[in-house]
């Protein structure tokens, strides 16, 4: 399943966030693919176990408040769902194959890559930053029920791997842009750090293209 097929299960995700649950912590990284990445979430959020979801193609994960989902831990910074996806198989992708999926996503197909239903006509991107390995969208989704219109993502290549993370405040609680820049910036170096640094499998090992049509393959999987 993408990310995408999974939009409707983060809002039951958190409204059941009061109900405790058998967790990792916040400060303990959950690798996938072998320890290829290893997801860790910054202080005070919790992975749900249940909401796990790791295949050939992909790995999914999703993290609440710690309060929330164990019923204990520290306390977030705000109200929120995170989550990351991971697609292996990515290789080294340098500056070249980032700016091209920067394209990709800034272009007519992007706002629907971007919509959490997989529709483009209530998305809007409010801001797109990016560097050689790291793209950081804030983004505007009126498809929604109980998340916050606005979330922020990241995408990022780590390990061999390509990885997206969003963070998205709730309806009743929406993140101010400060917070939730920040929040997803900490979400990212709390990945970066944990997991290796070398890659696994390149491109070429796995039938990954890092041409256009690789790229977008890619991204289909995560987004």
């Amino acid at each position: 399943m993408t990310m995408r097929a999974k939009s409707g299960l983060v809002a039951a995700v958190f409204l059941l966030a009061g109900c405790a649950g058998q967790t990792a912590g916040s400060g303990a990284g959950t690798p996938v693919f072998g320890g290829q990445v290893v997801i860790a979430a910054p202080r005070g959020y919790c992975l749900d176990p249940t909401q796990r979801r790791e295949g050939p193609s992909g790995a999914f994960l999703l993290y609440g408040t710690c309060p929330g989902i164990e019923g204990a831990g520290p306390n977030p910074v705000a109200p929120a769902v995170l989550t990351a996806a991971v697609a292996p198989g990515a290789g080294d992708l340098g500056p070249n194959q980032m700016a091209a999926l920067a394209d990709i996503l800034r272009g007519p197909e992007g706002k629907a890559t971007l919509s959490r239903s997989g529709s483009s006509d209530r998305v809007s991107v409010a801001s797109f930053e990016q560097t050689d390995d790291l793209l950081v969208i804030r983004a505007r989704d009126g498809d929604t029920i109980d998340l916050s219109e606005d979330y922020w993502r990241a995408v990022f290549p780590q390990s061999g791997a390509l990885v997206t993370l969003t963070v998205s405040g709730t309806a009743a609680t929406p993140l101010d842009p400060a917070t939730g820049k920040s929040l997803l910036l900490a979400f990212t170096k709390a990945v970066r750090r944990a997991s290796p640094k070398s890659g696994s499998a390149s491109p070429s090992e796995t039938g990954v293209s890092t041409g256009d049509k690789g790229l977008r393959s890619l991204l289909n999987r995560l987004l």
